[in-house]
């Protein structure tokens, strides 16, 4: 079976590490090679990550196609639907859907417009990457020595992970930090490696916008 390159656009370090340490080795056993990077949002000065503008986003996308036009190649992004740029396509129309994920449908039907090759498949993130550690807040106490989410837990019991809000005051990253302040500077260590001690398949049965993504690139090589 011929293997797939999967250029995975990511918007910071903790999704680079969550698909170099959890998602490559999974994908790898459907011959699928992921090869994350983060957007370069200072090219003059090589640097990574940090406030992100559509245009930085596509331009770096068409880069890497321009790279690597082959059969074999395919491109997909992990981005947050929180705080994402106000210049992305349909960003406006999105906004007027009822839920979060009618909006990250409508953003990632735009965005495979925007681009018109079949080759690339957008994924955004129901609502950041850190609504994943809600499938299981336990993995996050253990890392952090002496930490109790009890409260949290009790504040999101029963809502699935996806669906965890995206007001600047309640959304998933901003509620960790709320109950663990320290957890705003240990995020990238602490958590791509509970993301990836949840496991996916934990991970797959409550986020359903995700499993699909997932199940989408686990088909590519055929």
């Amino acid at each position: 079976m011929t293997w797939v390159r999967l250029y995975l656009t990511v918007e910071g370090e903790t999704e680079r590490t969550f698909a170099e340490r959890t998602l490559k080795p999974h994908l790898a056993r459907f011959h699928v090679d992921v090869r994350p990077s983060i957007v370069i949002t200072n090219r003059k000065l090589g640097t990574r990550g940090g406030g992100l503008g559509y245009a930085r986003i596509e331009k770096d996308i068409r880069n890497r196609m321009k790279e690597d036009q082959t059969p074999e190649a395919r491109f997909s992004t992990m981005l947050d639907l929180y705080a994402l740029p106000s210049d992305f396509p349909e960003c406006e129309e999105a906004a007027k859907k009822a839920t979060g994920a009618m909006k990250v449908t409508h953003l990632e039907k735009a965005l495979s417009a925007r681009f018109g090759d079949p080759r690339f498949m957008p994924y955004l993130q129901l609502h950041e990457f850190e609504a994943i550690l809600y499938c299981d807040l336990a993995e996050v106490e253990r890392r952090l020595d002496g930490v109790s989410l009890k409260r949290l837990k009790a504040e999101t019991a029963g809502v699935p992970p996806e669906d965890i809000n995206d007001r600047e005051e309640s959304a998933p990253s901003r509620r960790l930090v709320k109950h663990i302040p320290s957890f705003k500077k240990l995020k990238v260590r602490v958590g791509a490696l509970a993301a990836g001690a949840i496991g996916l398949q934990v991970i797959r049965a409550k986020c359903p916008h995700f499993n699909d993504w997932l199940t989408r690139l686990e088909k590519l090589a055929g």
